[in-house]
């Protein structure tokens, strides 16, 4: 019993030693067991490298190679008369006035410096409308339906599936999101809303604009106003 007790303390006193007290702080090196990779080989910005003839860790870009990031030119940002167009037009990106009010029209001015230094107009056309329907079919139409009434396919998922998430898929033909201001569909293209995630990584503040034209055209499509019909098409309404 004795050379139990004994070796017992022996294992309970190692243990301690090797594993330390929780919370007890010390100066000395710990002892890894396990080092999750807190030490590995890896080059450091910055860091010398006897490989390479440069004596560089950081290598430049391969030739012919496209980079991905911003595609910021740092001869232009950092030009003395260089101005960040979001600077210069910021209820474009943020979609409000100067008062935080969401924008009841669209904005007047794009993103796009002229060479003036003048940022060009922002029109509702042809192209912008093509714009907005190619993203719409592609980032909306899946849970809102191809006529924005909340007929997607996820719903039709849903119905078979009994997910109950996806039955708060909107119907963007009703009253209420009649009644949006364009800043503020384009505020929930951006940031999402309820169990719809955000699209602003994904969308540029040109595209978001262009979704809420289509948006818009979509819900004039279903409800269109008799004011609004040609002469030449009442006669065969009913």
């Amino acid at each position: 019993m004795s050379r139990y007790l004994t070796f017992l303390a022996v294992a309970v006193l190692a243990l301690i030693s090797f594993l330390g007290f929780q919370g007890k702080t010390s100066k000395d090196t710990p002892v890894y067991v396990f080092d999750d990779m807190d030490y590995q080989s890896k080059y450091k910005a910055q860091g010398e490298n006897v490989f390479f003839a440069d004596g560089r860790d950081a290598r430049p870009p391969v030739a012919g190679t496209v980079a991905r990031g911003d595609a910021l030119h740092p001869e232009k940002v950092f030009a003395a008369d260089y101005r960040r167009a979001e600077s210069l037009n910021p209820s474009f990106v943020t979609a409000k006035d100067g008062k935080g009010n969401f924008l009841a029209e669209f904005p007047v001015k794009s993103l796009t410096v002229l060479k003036g230094g003048e940022l060009q107009p922002f029109t509702i056309d042809g192209k912008t409308l093509a714009l907005g329907q190619a993203k719409f079919q592609i980032y909306c139409a899946v849970c809102h339906g191809q006529a924005a009434d909340g007929n997607g396919i996820m719903k039709v998922r849903s119905a078979v599936e009994g997910d109950v998430a996806i039955v708060t898929i909107a119907n963007l033909q009703t009253p209420i999101f009649r009644a949006y201001p364009h800043g503020q569909i384009f505020d929930v293209i951006t940031n999402g809303k309820n169990t719809m995630q955000g699209y602003g990584d994904k969308l540029s503040p040109e595209e978001r604009w262009a979704v809420v034209a289509y948006v818009r055209a979509l819900q004039l499509s279903q409800a269109c106003p008799a004011e609004l019909v040609p002469a030449s098409l009442k006669a065969n309404l009913k």
